[in-house]
């Protein structure tokens, strides 16, 4: 076990030293790559629906919030990096 990666030849061949993973083992980290991409998605657009129906809703809650808007700010939230900036440009500083 592991006599073949004791020689400091292993890495000198560039058609061995591109292959780096097995073929198996290259599909599953590209698939834990989406998962985590895919994670990180829904993180941001929670966030930001979140914020906008915080913004929405006033400074002191007086307006309500209300199915319609719940679902129009998950609606817009599928582009949760232009509403953060929207939010960073826009903000009200309270």
């Amino acid at each position: 076990m592991g006599q073949n990666l004791s020689g400091p030849d292993l890495f000198a061949d560039p058609k061995r030293a591109m292959i780096a993973l097995a073929p198996f083992d290259r599909f599953s980290d590209t698939l834990v790559a989406i998962i985590w991409g895919c994670s990180f998605y829904g993180i941001g657009m929670i966030f930001c629906a979140v914020q906008l129906l915080a913004r929405w809703s006033g400074k002191h809650g007086e307006r309500g919030v209300n199915i319609f808007s719940i679902l129009a700010a998950f609606i817009l939230a599928v582009g949760w990096p232009l509403i953060l900036i929207y939010l960073a440009r826009t903000n009200d500083r309270r």
